[in-house]
């Protein structure tokens, strides 16, 4: 994979997003959810740096068919059929989202940091709810990781309640 090819969520990755048949470790599926057909190679590995080898993630998740990547100078037009957005809310999946980087970010050594974090998060059900975390959140991760990822995955979190392809 090129550093200016974008990873695009296939069929089976929206699906697996949803569904979790393939039991994807937190640092593949944060990773999964964070891909929306946008960002290439060399901007999520900048990014997304704090899940740890993120070339090697995304040859996991292009392996299991959930991702395939396009050409910078594709259109759009060429990237695989996408599940319809109404499949998963954008709060489930902002919230899973939430949850796994935490749990990836924190790994055993902020079990009960992450494990206080989930128990919160699994009482927002809307979007100004889940934005009501963000603080938490940013701290939380923030300080295992960096501030700059945290707010990566904000940013990505805001679009998803936005409406921006998933």
């Amino acid at each position: 994979m090129r550093d200016s090819d974008i990873p695009v969520k296939t069929v089976a990755g929206q699906k697996e997003i949803g569904h979790k048949q393939l039991k994807l470790p937190p640092r593949a599926r944060s990773l999964l959810i964070m891909i929306h057909g946008a960002d290439n190679v060399a901007q999520l590995v900048t990014s997304m740096q704090s899940l740890g080898d993120v070339r090697a993630i995304l040859g996991e998740l292009e392996g299991a068919g959930l991702v395939t990547m396009r050409g910078a100078g594709a259109p759009a037009a060429n990237a695989p059929e996408l599940v319809p957005a109404e499949v998963i809310p954008p709060a489930q999946l902002v919230k899973q989202l939430l949850n796994e980087t935490a749990v990836a970010s924190l790994g055993m050594l902020g079990g009960f940091t992450a494990f206080r974090f989930t128990l919160k998060l699994e009482h927002c059900y809307t979007a100004e709810e889940l934005r009501g975390i963000y603080p938490e959140f940013r701290r939380v991760v923030g300080k295992a990781k960096s501030e700059a990822f945290a707010d990566t995955v904000i940013a990505r979190a805001e679009a998803i309640l936005a409406g921006a392809r998933a």
